[in-house]
């Protein structure tokens, strides 16, 4: 439900294949919002509010719900730490591992991290755990005063050693509250010499 009266949800979803290794380097898919956004009419949105929602459509584990099982079960000798990065942002990075909290057009940052101890056990090793995080700043935490879009909107996914989903298609459920405004002349000079910079 919105949270105000003229505010909007809108949703959409994207598809991401990891390796046969679990990776995948840094991808994008875009949110179209040109029904939203004019930079020439001075239109565009604020956002309030963006969810993540991982899914796993095809799993042979989970087929009953789909549900996206955390646990990486990343199990070599050199390392024990799986990474899957989302980010939402109005300006496309090169590689997500350039991306945190302070990078300029981030709206909002999802990671999540699985790791097996101790590293190199196996799966049915007595004395195995897995510790998964999942860390979300969002645009309340990254932009408290309100980040407005004049552009479509671009959600980043890349991904280090996540085994167990290795050549796996996943999906990624967006959804995100916004209220359409009407954008000032310097945010719209900001965005044309940001462009420039680009």
């Amino acid at each position: 439900m919105p949270k105000n009266t003229g505010d909007l949800i809108l949703r959409d979803r994207m598809e991401f294949t990891l390796d046969s290794s679990g990776d995948l380097a840094t991808v994008y898919g875009r949110i179209d919002l040109s029904a939203y956004c004019n930079v020439a009419q001075k239109t565009g949105l604020a956002v309030k509010e963006i969810f993540f929602h991982v899914r796993e459509q095809d799993s042979t584990a989970l087929d009953n719900t789909g549900i996206w099982d955390p646990v990486a079960d990343y199990q070599d000798a050199n390392g024990n730490t799986s990474a899957l990065k989302i980010v939402a942002c109005a300006r496309a990075f090169q590689s997500l591992a350039d991306v945190g909290i302070a990078s300029p057009d981030v709206i909002c940052v999802q990671e999540y991290t699985s790791t097996t101890s101790p590293s190199g056990a196996a799966a049915d090793d007595e004395g195995t755990s897995y510790w998964n995080t999942d860390r979300f700043f969002g645009p309340g935490d990254l932009h408290p005063t309100g980040y407005t879009l004049v552009s479509d909107l671009l959600i980043g996914v890349a991904v280090d050693n996540w085994e167990r989903n290795a050549s796996d298609t996943l999906e990624i459920d967006i959804l995100m509250i916004a209220e359409p405004v009407k954008v000032s002349q310097e945010r719209v000079d900001a965005l044309l010499t940001q462009a420039q910079d680009l």
